[in-house]
This record gives C-alpha cells, structure tokens and sequence, in this order.
C-alpha cells in the first residue's frame, strides 16, 4: 500500500504526518513532541542542528542559527532581508 506524507513548513515550527492505512499519524519529533521549532544551525564543529535543539543554542551562536526562514523562500542571497 502506497504512504502518503505531508509537511506542515511553518514560520515558527513545523510538522510532519504520514498517512497509513486510512489513517494519518504525526511523526513526533526526537523530544516526542508533534512539532518542531523551525530553526537550524552550524556549531563551531560544523555540525547541523535542527528543531529543538537549534533553538536552546541560538543566544550563543546568532550568526549561524537561521529562523523564520519561510518568510526568505523565494528571495534572493544577495536580499538585504536575507
């Protein structure tokens, strides 16, 4: 049988399903919540960090933490907003 899966991209967190048998079950996140915070980062050891994990470090390391980032889809690299 054929898996449907749907993504929720929001600007402050997002959501993942999959649909099952007739059924539709939220993927949780690695926290078991049903969303995510809609952020990601590079550490200093250059390693991506997604969700939950992003946001707790992103006072520290602003300059590699991006958020919001549904607001920059479809702009430009070179855009003063991005």
């Amino acid at each position: 049988m054929n898996k449907i899966i749907g993504i929720d991209l929001g600007t402050t967190n997002s959501a993942a399903a999959v649909m099952r048998g007739g059924k539709v079950e939220v993927i949780p996140s690695a926290e078991g919540g049903r969303t995510v915070p809609s952020i990601v980062a590079i550490n200093k050891n250059n390693e991506r960090l997604v969700g939950q994990i992003a946001k707790r470090q992103a006072v520290t390391n602003p300059d590699n933490t991006i958020f919001s980032v549904k607001r920059l889809i479809g702009r430009k690299f070179t855009d003063a907003e991005v």
